[in-house]
């Protein structure tokens, strides 16, 4: 059976008001106190890869959480939504990731989300790894799960919510898509707004 966790990353500092930059912001205070509860959460899975979003709030999250893992890489596919904003991301690149990870090959910056998730789910579903994390976003995960549900997002749009640092999980078990659980967060609730 394969397993595929998605995590999102912590509060950011745009989240928070500290920061006008909605693109690629850090992490807040309070988001890197959501991390560290991440890190005891998940402190006895073992991913054999990780997916990682180029942007900081995701990979400064992965970083914190000091996962068990075999390779990691960057995977422009797992960007944010684009939020249908035309070159929503052309002001920040290239953007360069740090040396944990292997550089993005995916170069998916200005594709389209649903474009993004399609082909994404297809590389996660041929992949031989079994257990699968991807650090991510929200809009992103959102997107994923409706393609992996078999929604035409052209007919219907789904809202799955994720708080920061919460974790779902999806599995691929003989073909058959099961949502195992959405928007864990049992392990930063008293952190989260309301």
């Amino acid at each position: 059976m394969k397993r595929i966790w998605l995590i999102r990353h912590g509060q950011s500092r745009s989240q928070s008001g500290e920061d006008d930059d909605v693109v690629d912001p850090e992490l807040s205070e309070l988001g890197k106190h959501q991390v560290r509860r991440l890190k005891a959460a998940l402190q006895n899975d073992f991913f054999e890869i990780v997916l990682i979003s180029p942007l900081r709030r995701a990979w400064q999250t992965f970083s914190m959480a000091q996962v068990h893992y075999g390779q990691a890489f960057f995977d422009s596919r797992i960007i944010e939504s684009d939020w249908r904003i035309p070159d929503f991301y052309a002001g920040i690149l290239p953007v360069i990731t740090p040396a944990f990870g292997f550089p993005d090959q995916q170069n998916a910056w200005l594709i389209e989300v649903e474009e993004r998730s399609k082909s994404l789910l297809a590389d996660l579903s041929k992949r031989p790894e079994q257990s699968i994390a991807l650090f991510g976003h929200w809009g992103i995960f959102n997107h994923l799960l409706q393609i992996f549900s078999g929604i035409n997002t052209k007919d219907i749009t789904i809202r799955a919510p994720m708080d920061n640092t919460a974790v779902s999980l999806l599995e691929i078990d003989n073909g058959q898509h099961i949502i195992r659980y959405w928007n864990d967060r049992s392990h930063v609730i008293d952190l989260l707004d309301s």
